[in-house]
């Protein structure tokens, strides 16, 4: 992965930034494929906020400040928000919240993966999910938002009244009992 900066446009104080990334496709013919991801920058880190970014002309993406490669998409706040990690070969999408209940099931967060494959059309993106948001990740996958689930497997939510992850649990469990 290579960035490079190329300074300050004289009409607008923002700074321009383009991220290549080169990654091998392992098909049939084993070509090279080179993809140029541009980052535009919104608004400079300060001391009371973080830098925030424009990738491919989607607004609003935070820098993670604890995680390499990892990026806070607010574009869709306060409704929506997620972690997006930009590998070399692929995106991962991780740490999805829809933060009210009554906005699930409302086209919020499908809107928000949309955004996501607008701001890195040509990368792999991909996901874990848990059984209660297989549904979900079905849909994105079928519309061509993502490009695969990774787990094949049955993985309950860490919410433990979720009937959908837990259906035999009659009582709420204490993680203090």
């Amino acid at each position: 992965m290579r960035i490079s900066r190329s300074g300050f446009n004289s009409r607008c104080p923002r700074l321009f930034t383009t991220m290549e990334m080169e990654y091998s496709n392992k098909g049939s013919n084993n070509m090279k494929i080179k993809t140029k991801t541009n980052i535009i920058a919104k608004q400079e880190e300060t001391e009371s906020g973080p830098k925030i970014v424009t990738i491919n002309g989607i607004a609003d993406f935070w820098q993670h400040p604890r995680h390499e490669n990892c990026w806070i998409y607010n574009g869709r706040m306060p409704i929506v928000n997620c972690w997006v990690f930009v590998n070399a070969d692929n995106i991962e999408i991780d740490n999805v919240m829809v933060h009210e209940s009554s906005n699930r099931k409302s086209g919020f967060g499908s809107e928000m993966v949309s955004d996501i494959r607008k701001a890195f059309p040509e990368q792999r993106i991909w996901v874990n999910t848990w059984n209660c948001t297989r549904p979900f990740w079905d849909k994105m996958q079928e519309r061509g938002n993502i490009d695969g689930i990774e787990n094949d497997y049955s993985w309950p939510c860490i919410n433990t009244t979720c009937k959908i992850c837990h259906p035999n649990r009659t009582t709420r469990r204490s993680v203090f009992a």
